[in-house]
């Protein structure tokens, strides 16, 4: 069922990794219409002109805002207070999916010494369809001569592997 129905008066909640609610934070719109099903299922018009789609975490009635929230300037364009560069800067990182090797967002989401085995299999690949004792203790032998301290990495893949015997045992 959804949570807002056409009519309902909104605020637009700021949401880690939704790049549209970071934008329109604060602004307030009327939602006009509600796709169930869809992944933005909430057609929202903002009072300063304009509309988009929200997820339901993205809006928030705005009985429920926190008054004490800073209200925006809503005049055309950007809202007060939003740096114009800083919003593309957002929008370029969010359509550019792909990072460049060398780069912070490659060191964070794709580092080397989970991304150099010959098959060409990123380890998350694989690790990511177990559960996390095992994963891990995958994690640890891919990552075993390639990031450092080799006997430090299979020791600790020797201590998840051993978690997961353990509750193996405990579940028979």
């Amino acid at each position: 069922m959804p949570r807002f129905k056409p009519g309902d008066e909104v605020i637009v909640v700021g949401v880690p990794g939704q790049v549209a609610s970071w934008l329109y934070e604060d602004r307030r719109g009327v939602v006009q219409a509600v796709h169930e099903g869809q992944p933005y299922p909430n057609d929202v018009e903002l009072r300063q002109g304009g509309a988009l789609c929200f997820t339901d975490d993205e809006l928030a009635p705005t009985a429920e805002s926190n008054p004490g929230r800073r209200l925006l300037n809503e005049s055309r364009g950007f809202a007060h207070g939003i740096d114009p560069f800083k919003a593309q800067e957002v929008m370029r990182k969010a359509f550019n999916s792909s990072p460049k090797p060398g780069s912070e967002d490659s060191a964070v989401n794709h580092p080397s010494h989970y991304t150099s085995h010959p098959s060409g299999i990123e380890c998350i690949k694989i690790t990511q369809h177990m559960n996390f004792p095992l994963g891990s203790a995958i994690k640890y032998l891919w990552r075993a001569d390639l990031k450092g301290n080799a006997i430090q990495d299979l020791k600790k893949a020797r201590t998840y592997i051993d978690i997961e015997i353990k509750r193996r045992k405990e579940a028979a």
